[in-house]
């Protein structure tokens, strides 16, 4: 049957996801997002960076002061977190249940991605700015941005990564769920590491800024 609403065809065939599929989904974007990040990030600087909720922490000593006198122990860094960035994963789960049935249709993705990650990100900045008090990206430099806070380099980005959720990773979810659903241990793990992530989130913006060193 020919679709007539743009909207019927965006979500052409969306198999049904319960909440541990999407919290995979969720969860496998927002890893490809933090290496993403932090490789362009290394290019850019030549030095790893603490990135979303994975931060190499201050050395051991200065949350176990009894390790000051055994340098071994003491000097190592404290590792805390998941490699994650939410900001991916909640993009990606806006592009792959509005977009699903656009597989194989790339320029339609990168398009439409392009325009609905875009005005995402505008409207995640808001929210960061008024909030959490926040600056967390600033476009200033950037040819054709607005106000800093979305420009044209960060839109053409959005279109690639919208292309790789849908061709890629999305339906790598799907064979990762269809194989692993009717398994509680799926179900387990999944909530597990979704409380884990609303924990490092509270931890980060709310309870314990300090915990985490500066973002250079």
């Amino acid at each position: 049957m020919k679709k007539t609403h743009l909207m019927q065809t965006l979500r052409a065939d969306r198999p049904g996801l319960d909440w541990p599929g999407w919290s995979l989904a969720f969860l496998v974007c927002s890893f490809v997002g933090w290496v993403f990040e932090t490789t362009v990030v290394w290019r850019q600087t030549g030095k790893f960076t603490n990135r979303g909720y994975l931060s190499v922490l201050y050395p051991a000593d200065h949350y176990f002061p009894a390790l000051q006198g055994v340098p071994a122990l003491g000097n190592l860094p404290a590792v805390f977190g998941l490699p994650i960035i939410e900001m991916y994963g909640f993009g990606a789960v806006i592009i792959i249940a509005t977009m699903h049935g656009q597989r194989h249709h790339p320029v339609r993705i990168f398009c439409i991605g392009s325009v609905l990650m875009t005005l995402f990100e505008l409207a995640s900045s808001y929210l960061c700015t008024f909030a959490l008090h926040h600056e967390f990206w600033n476009y200033s430099t950037d040819f054709l941005n607005f106000d800093g806070r979305i420009c044209l380099r960060s839109s053409i980005a959005w279109g690639m990564l919208s292309l790789l959720a849908i061709e890629v990773l999305d339906p790598f979810v799907d064979r990762i769920y269809a194989h692993e659903r009717g398994r509680r241990v799926f179900k387990v793990a999944m909530a597990l590491l979704m409380g884990y992530a609303a924990l490092c989130a509270a931890l980060k913006y709310w309870l314990a800024p300090g915990l985490f060193p500066p973002q250079p």
